[in-house]
């Protein structure tokens, strides 16, 4: 049945309506992975002499297991944000004769070859194998110290997936662990001891006694039946779905009529905005990172590099960021009613644009108090909205053209990543890169004054261009609208 399920998913990936059209992309992303990959290989090489050099009298694989917690934490974090449960598209599986418990051991046994354990595998392969050379320690001792080592990473792996599946189903599951671990952060503040030291105590002790490293196999046991249980339990159509009603409540929005014909595609998205938890969580982050500018404007270091024209242009994009990268993926679940409708692309993108113009406006009035720490600031700052306004937001809606991933907002908010593909994690190359680049080469030559000036006279070029560059994006979507409605349809893409 593994081999099955394997084969129905392999024609899944080949199939499905973002492979041959990011072929690019998907080589890039593995030029990176290759990348890292290589980089952890060559730092675990490396690492037993870059520890005895810096550590002369302690024993260097002491000195990782002391250090190794920090990596688990790091891991566990990533993965939380990161890592999603790589779960089929169940709907037609339930309709057949296979075993629930086996499709869920299938989906389990996948995250084993996750990116995360890869990489902790490239690094830590290749230093047991060099301290297993150096006959420091007996090969049984060094085993059981590997197994026990890349069980505590499973560990990690499994216990995140879990954490992430139960968050918002059921925090009452979650609470114990996040006690434990705000009970163990506050005795190593306090100092009653330490936890990274305990830590490398017990991975010491596996060391002389190897038949300990049976604990952390214990231990990932028991956390993958807690989260096979809990993803067989509720692997039903109807298992979350929302059982206590919700009033909505409705808005005056008239005053969107000022925008004639366009109105009724703006209302819609500020109702997206209002009642969707994670178009709401969009609004959220932007009010919080307003104080962003405050680890910038007070580091006297900072303050006169071109990391400041970074703040402007995110202080002022946020929204266009957060929102505008999943262009129309918001729209999935009723995008084939849009497009079935008597409207032009162009009237769909333009009242996109009305949106993030709007952000951009109300978003650059609330960073005006920035003004406290100089006039060029506030210089810098409006000159940067400027630019979001001509080049970026036309920039943004060009690479909506390549969304195929559907999110579906009756989902929960937190640990949500539908929707997010290879043009998500590009698309913020040429939005912050160009604009700084522009910006330091006219600062060096010209100075920081007329570095304002060229940016803005970029984005009023922009901007007088609008029409011209939303009639391209317009016909790039309407030679992709087939492509994007078949991704839409796919559930778990």
């Amino acid at each position: 049945m593994f081999t099955r399920l394997l084969a129905l998913e392999w024609k899944s990936f080949f199939r499905s309506a973002g492979f041959g059209k990011g072929l690019a992309i998907k080589l890039f992303l593995g030029f990176l992975a290759l990348y890292f990959l290589s980089s952890f290989f060559v730092f675990g090489a490396a690492l037993h002499p870059l520890l005895k050099e810096a550590f002369p009298e302690d024993e260097p694989i002491h000195m990782v297991n002391k250090f190794i917690l920090v990596w688990y934490c790091l891991s566990f974090i990533m993965r939380i944000i990161f890592q999603n449960l790589p779960l089929l598209n169940v709907k037609p599986l339930l309709l057949l004769d296979i075993n629930r418990g086996t499709v869920v051991h299938y989906s389990l046994m996948k995250t084993i070859y996750s990116f995360w354990n890869l990489l902790f595998l490239a690094a830590i392969i290749p230093y047991t194998l060099f301290t297993l050379n150096l006959a420091v320690f007996a090969p049984l001792q060094m085993i059981g110290w590997f197994i026990a080592v890349v069980a505590l990473e499973y560990l990690i792996n499994f216990l995140s997936l879990y954490i992430a599946k139960n968050f918002n189903a059921n925090f009452k599951r979650v609470l114990p662990f996040i006690l434990i671990i705000l009970l163990l952060v506050a005795l190593d503040y306090f100092k009653v001891f330490s936890i990274s030291d305990l830590f490398g105590s017990f991975l010491n002790l596996v060391l002389r006694l190897p038949i300990l490293a049976i604990i952390p196999i214990v231990l990932v046991a028991i956390v993958y039946r807690l989260l096979f249980n809990n993803i067989k339990q509720n692997m039903y159509l109807d298992a979350y779905l929302q059982q206590t009603k919700t009033e909505f409540k409705s808005s005056d929005l008239s005053w969107t009529s000022r925008f004639g014909e366009l109105a009724p595609y703006l209302q819609l998205d500020l109702k997206l905005l209002w009642r969707a938890k994670r178009a709401r969580n969009v609004l959220l982050v932007c009010v919080l990172f307003l104080a962003y500018g405050l680890f910038f404007y007070t580091n006297p270091k900072l303050i006169d590099s071109s990391m400041i024209s970074f703040v402007g242009i995110f202080l002022s994009g946020i929204f266009i960021i957060n929102f505008g990268q999943f262009i129309p993926a918001w729209d999935s679940s009723y995008y084939p009613l849009l497009m079935s409708q008597n409207i032009t692309m162009k009237q769909y993108l333009e009242s996109k644009a009305i949106l993030m113009y709007l952000s951009v406006g109300i978003l650059t009035m609330l960073s005006t108090p920035y003004l406290y720490f100089g006039w060029n600031i506030l210089w810098t700052n409006i000159a940067c909205a400027v630019y979001n306004l001509g080049i970026n937001v036309p920039l943004i809606l060009y690479f909506g053209s390549m969304n195929r991933k559907r999110i579906d907002l009756d989902n929960a908010s937190f640990l949500n990543y539908q929707g997010i593909g290879a043009a998500q994690w590009l698309v913020g190359i040429p939005l912050l890169a160009i604009p700084i680049l522009i910006w330091g080469i006219a600062k060096m030559t010209l100075g920081i004054q007329m570095a304002n000036v060229v940016l803005a006279m970029v984005g009023i070029i922009g901007f007088a261009l609008k029409n011209q560059l939303l009639n391209s994006i317009s016909q790039r979507y309407e030679t992709k609208k087939y492509d994007m409605l078949k991704g839409f349809r796919e559930v778990n893409n």
